[in-house]
């Protein structure tokens, strides 16, 4: 049950938002411009930087999904924005069903569990924009 509810939470945040993934928006790492990494396990964070850093890894959306101290926050409902983002993805709202590319289930899975188990730290680097030319 706690599962289906991070799962739901993950799902809304992105629904609100109603993210066309065909803008683009690859992720690079940020280790080299200097700054501390967050600490997201490597499998969470391609999952992060090939199904959600499109729409929230800039500056298209008020939360950014960059760090997982982000991730971490609380919302004002008392849920993390980790468990909210983790909800929508397992109810299939996020991404959006319009997406051009969707998460496989395995990838949904793997954010899913991450955000179940306290969303640990892990040794990737953040996820940050990319440098507009």
């Amino acid at each position: 049950m706690r599962r289906l509810v991070t799962c739901l939470v993950l799902a809304g945040v992105a629904a609100v938002a109603g993210c066309d993934l065909q803008m683009g928006g690859e992720l690079v790492d940020e280790t080299s411009s200097g700054a501390e990494a967050s600490g997201f396990p490597c499998e969470v964070r391609a999952v992060l930087e090939s199904n959600c850093a499109p729409c929230h890894a800039g500056n298209m959306y008020v939360v950014p999904f960059n760090t997982r101290d982000i991730w971490l926050a609380r919302r004002w409902d008392g849920q993390t924005i980790g468990q909210y983002a983790a909800m929508q993805v397992a109810a299939g709202k996020m991404p959006p069903p319009t997406a051009a590319k969707q998460p496989t289930v395995d990838e949904r899975e793997i954010l899913i569990d991450w955000v179940a188990a306290g969303m640990p730290a892990g040794t990737c680097a953040p996820l940050v924009p990319p440098m507009v030319p």
